[in-house]
């Protein structure tokens, strides 16, 4: 079976805790996924498969013969054949994380590192070389298409000759060296959450968030002329989806496009 890779971007609408799973000791409880070799957030395909799985079950209400098709039969849910989906979704990598600045709300902080990491992605998926194109040679830590700009601590330069990337649209874009940025992602917000009883706390925890705003960008490989693919990308594309745990606390909520 031939198959065409579809890319798609996520944007965070709300914090967002796709959890690690497993016991932490140290003063974080609950840690969000990262990638193994490099320890920046991801989402892992597991979780987003089965995110957009339950979207398109529960809240579009499809039938079985769509899900199956998509997802593979679910034995736990009445399927009598075991078996696997004929999408193959990929673990969506971080493109960018919102850092505070001093002349706009936010920044979007990428690196050299994650788009080179994307790319390789793309390309060996059979898409462009450079599926994300921009300039990002540069001296100083950060530079952004600004000048007088303050990042959080940093004061960041102007970069000459800027390249305005195409998946960011218009917000403002900072650019990290990757040390940097290495720093930057593994300082996520982490937020207290606590569980009452009669109006008593008789549990504290802490735990980890990507923040709103941030983005991640992920492929699907569909099969050719596959009945269900216009379906798939549009709704997938024209509702909010959430992904993760602590939706009835508005966690997870983002939007997705093609790209």
């Amino acid at each position: 079976m031939k198959y065409t890779p579809k890319a798609f971007m996520i944007t965070a609408l709300t914090n967002m805790h796709v959890g690690a799973g497993g016991a932490n000791y140290g003063v974080v409880d609950n840690l969000v996924q990262r990638d193994p070799v490099t320890d920046m957030p991801v989402i892992h395909a597991s979780s987003l498969k089965g995110a957009l799985r339950e979207f398109f079950d529960n809240y579009l209400n499809k039938g079985p013969d769509f899900i199956d098709h998509v997802f593979g039969p679910d034995l736990t849910r009445g399927a009598k054949d075991p078996g696997i989906g004929k999408y193959k979704f990929f673990q969506a990598d971080l493109l960018a994380l919102p850092v505070r600045s001093n002349n706009a709300p936010y920044y979007l902080a990428t690196a050299p590192c994650l788009i080179d990491n994307i790319n390789e992605k793309a390309r060996s998926l059979g898409l462009d070389e450079k599926f994300i194109k921009g300039n990002y040679d540069f001296d100083a830590d950060i530079v952004t298409q600004h000048g007088n700009t303050i990042l959080e601590d940093y004061q960041a330069q102007r970069a000459p000759q800027w390249d305005i990337w195409e998946k960011f649209g218009n917000e403002p874009v900072a650019v990290y060296k990757n040390h940097k940025f290495k720093q930057r992602g593994k300082e996520l917000p982490v937020i207290a959450r606590n569980k009452l009883e009669n109006g008593q706390s008789v549990n504290l925890w802490y735990e980890e968030i990507v923040p709103r705003k941030s983005k991640f960008i992920f492929f699907v490989n569909i099969p050719d002329n596959d009945p269900y693919m216009a379906d798939f990308i549009k709704e997938m594309t024209s509702h909010t989806v959430q992904i993760g745990a602590n939706a009835t606390i508005g966690y997870g909520y983002v939007n997705i496009e093609k790209i």
